[in-house]
């Protein structure tokens, strides 16, 4: 009788988690950028300009957080042929997020290189690397999740770590309003409370198997690893020049 319940039990634990999961990342977006998107019309505060582009970006990151919590869902329910179907709008959907980031994120009018700002995270030119690596990692994870979709284990805990990376606009606004928290603001912010994400994951994993699953080690250790080298790369005169190039 043990054995027949324990993967049982296991099995809803799984769901009960990363449908949890995508349901707190979805919060965080929301969260976030309730004040300057969502419900600016309620903001008095000044606001950045909202832009056809920033819109357009806007509706496909939250199409990817309503997808996810869906396609969770959708596992949870039992129904794993219509997660399959919709997962083929979620490829499209990647796709178009990481256009859609990419240009934004070079075509930005909310930053605008001066003397002052030069060499620091205000300055355009270095802070472009953090949504080029986001969309870079998203790409990847997003990527190998597709390719693991036999694979449910490795599949999961994928497309996760692809949303995770996703989620850096959103923590950075909420470690700005943390403040005086001891939480550094900005994109140092973010990357600390990202790091919660994959800590959770990490803790998941090692109560319900033991050990880490081969897609949270490498995938996270990856993540980990690319958080320094944003930073230093960011301030390199080399990538500043190449930022400088595509910015204009």
């Amino acid at each position: 009788m043990a054995t027949s319940i324990a993967p049982r039990t296991r099995v809803l634990n799984d769901r009960r988690f990363f449908t949890g999961m995508a349901l707190a990342m979805t919060a965080v977006v929301f969260i976030g950028f309730v004040p300057t998107y969502y419900l600016v019309a309620l903001n008095d505060a000044p606001t950045p300009i909202l832009t056809p582009r920033i819109h357009v970006h806007a509706a496909l990151s939250t199409a990817w957080m309503l997808l996810l919590v869906a396609q969770t869902g959708l596992i949870s329910a039992g129904r794993p042929d219509i997660h399959r179907l919709t997962g083929t709008a979620g490829v499209a959907l990647a796709a178009a997020i990481l256009v859609s980031g990419l240009y934004t994120a070079i075509h930005s009018e909310r930053r605008v290189h001066t003397i002052a700002n030069a060499g620091t995270l205000e300055d355009p030119y270095v802070f472009l690397i953090f949504p080029f690596v986001a969309a870079g990692l998203f790409a990847l994870f997003a990527v190998a999740g597709v390719a693991q979709r036999r694979r449910p284990e490795y599949h999961k805990r994928l497309m996760l770590l692809a949303t995770m990376s996703l989620l850096g606009p959103a923590l950075a606004r909420i470690a700005n309003q943390a403040q005086p928290f001891p939480i550094p603001p900005g994109a140092f912010g973010a990357l600390v409370l990202i790091n919660l994400f994959l800590a959770a994951l990490v803790a998941y994993d090692l109560t319900t198997r033991g050990r880490l699953h081969p897609a949270t080690l490498w995938g996270g250790g990856f993540l980990l690893v690319s958080e320094p080298l944003r930073v230093a790369i960011g301030y390199s005169e080399p990538w500043r020049a190449f930022a400088r190039t595509l910015m204009g």
